[in-house]
């Protein structure tokens, strides 16, 4: 079959291991072993200052008074015991050495008096050398600059010295006992903070997050709500809402707590309705850590009844509600499922975990509703499920509708991105199993494997490939029709009709290559797609099919 031609316009929708160092002298072996790999803590309050370090992965902290705290010529001092300078991070009986400190993660707690600046460890590479995650850019004791032709991936941070910022940061800015300067024409995608320090913004910068300045906010040129988090608050309000052509319009709300340490369990409480399909809608589920330390062991639980999709890998709830509302189309089938989940998650490495778990979900056929409203759109939503064959559909919905599945399930996710929202490096990948026998109370019999991989690989700072390869199989006397493979259209072999293949056998592989426009964030790419899938099982005589194409991504990574 020939290689079919395609357009788009996308929008982009936007782990670091373990490491070991000795400490020369006096200073104990430093070994990273929190879950979070964080380094160390420090809280930069008006009148008190407090740095945590880890010391055998058990948390020391240490305090002085605000006064305490000096600049000299190799370094900050804070009182008599701790030192940030060029070796790191020096405590009694400790040192962090720089190259052993990877991103920042700076929040606002106690109404913005207090700035809390986490160091994390850095990602250790395949060579088994530190590689910091986000490319962050960190000084303790000299000025950064970022000149006009950089892009720095992740966060600058000067501790006693000066910022000055000509180019691009993806990431917050921040002087701590120095002063910032955002040049016309930069740009910082996070927030612009100065502790003891100011902020000077020319006319012609952009700053899309907040501008503190001496612990006082101003405004920013352009804002990025929800920016600034508040650690105070244990329990959060949390709110969903989607737009699709089986429920319509469903708004969700609830409650939901996460201990910092895990000593207690954690809880999500959601609620809310589907307008259109009538339905209420809930999700329940409790979690504990029960095993802590470098290789947790979390277990937990949850009852719902949800709408749901096997199609969320290849476009997320948001990115589809957008497409119902403004041009009438949606791009998942879909489900109602109510039941129970119970897990074990198992996490040996900082960027992989293992999840066993066990499903018994009842699954209702819910129908789609053509005339649903949309703003540009003229023509009316495909029916649920409306690419399968006539007469495959109604023998299979016979099966389908008010069944129940019970299975086990075995996940193993892992991911060495270099950031989980708009990633330029690194790994993602899946392998996942679903047995489902038809002596266990359920109404089917199948067993269903699948096999995600991703690469992100950048060859300059203006080009990167994207590589991308799956592989599915089911098999089984009785197999839903929500557990069989799709092929063409969105997230597999563009150029085609939308789901136009339907089999128990798949593989897909896909290629982009991606061209980043200097000083903007729009990123034209090539990209080829190829795969074959099988009825039954793939043979020499099913047809390859395969598109080539090119598009347009928005987002501040490529």
């Amino acid at each position: 079959m020939g290689t079919r031609i395609w357009t788009t316009v996308m929008a982009g929708i936007a782990i670091a291991a373990a490491s070991t160092v000795i400490a020369e002298g006096p200073y104990t072996r430093y070994e990273p072993k929190s879950t979070a790999d964080t380094v160390a803590v420090l809280e930069v309050g008006r009148h008190q200052w407090t740095l945590t370090a880890f010391r055998d992965s058990l948390p020391e902290r240490y305090t002085c008074e605000a006064a305490q705290v000096k600049r000299t010529e190799s370094g900050l001092h804070l009182g008599t015991d701790i030192i940030l300078d060029d070796r790191g991070i020096t405590a009694p009986g400790i040192l962090i050495p720089m190259e052993k400190i990877g991103a920042l993660d700076v929040e606002t707690t106690g109404g913005g008096d207090i700035t809390q600046i986490t160091f994390l460890a850095p990602e250790i590479g395949r060579s088994g050398t530190a590689q910091r995650p986000r490319k962050d850019r960190l000084s303790f004791w000299l000025p950064v600059t970022v000149d006009k032709e950089e892009f720095i991936r992740g966060s600058v941070a000067a501790f006693n010295g000066d910022v000055d910022v000509r180019g691009e940061v993806n990431r917050d800015v921040m002087a701590v006992f120095g002063d910032i300067h955002i040049y016309g024409g930069a740009v910082v995608r996070g927030d612009v903070i100065a502790l003891n320090g100011s902020v000077k913004l020319d006319p012609e910068a952009s700053v899309y997050g907040a501008v503190m300045s001496a612990g006082k906010e101003t405004t920013s040129r352009r804002h990025r709500a929800g920016r600034w988090k508040t650690r105070d608050q244990a329990v959060t309000f949390i709110g969903d809402a989607a737009y699709n052509r089986v429920d319509g319009l469903r708004l969700m709300a609830g409650l939901s707590y996460e201990h910092p340490d895990s000593l207690i369990p954690s809880f999500e409480v959601m609620g809310g309705y589907a307008f259109s399909s009538e339905r209420g809608r809930y999700r329940l589920g409790l979690s504990q850590t029960v095993l802590r330390g470098p290789a947790p062991v979390t277990v937990g639980g949850r009852i719902f009844r949800l709408l749901k999709s096997d199609d969320d890998k290849i476009i997320g709830e948001s990115e589809n509600s957008l497409f119902a509302l403004l041009v009438n189309e949606d791009w998942k089938d879909y489900y109602e499922a109510e039941g129970a989940y119970g897990f074990v998650t198992f996490t040996p490495i900082r960027w992989g975990n293992l999840e066993i778990g066990y499903l018994s979900e009842n699954q209702k056929w819910l129908d789609a509703h053509p005339k649903l409203w949309s703003l540009f759109g003229s023509k009316e939503f495909r029916g649920n499920f409306s690419s399968v064959p006539y007469p495959f559909l109604p023998a299979s919905l016979a099966d389908f509708d008010d069944k129940q599945v019970t299975s086990l399930t075995v996940t193993a996710t892992a991911d060495t991105r270099d950031d989980e929202k708009d990633p330029e490096r690194g790994w993602m990948g899946s392998l996942a199993y679903e047995y489902s026998p038809g002596d266990w109370k359920g109404d089917f019999d199948f067993g269903r494997f699948e096999a995600r991989l991703k690469r992100y690989q950048p060859l300059n700072r203006y080009l990167a490939v994207r590589l991308t390869g799956a592989y599915g199989r089911v098999d089984g006397d009785q197999i839903p029709l929500d557990r069989r493979f799709f092929l063409g259209g969105l997230g597999t072999v563009h150029g085609y009709r939308h789901k136009a293949y339907l089999g128990n056998e798949y593989f897909l592989v896909s290629a982009e290559y991606r061209f980043r426009i200097p000083r903007s964030e729009t990123v034209p790419f090539i990209q080829f797609d190829g795969g074959k899938i099988g009825a039954d099982r793939i043979s020499g005589n099913d047809p390859w099919y395969s598109a080539i194409g090119v598009g347009i991504a928005f987002g501040p990574s490529f």
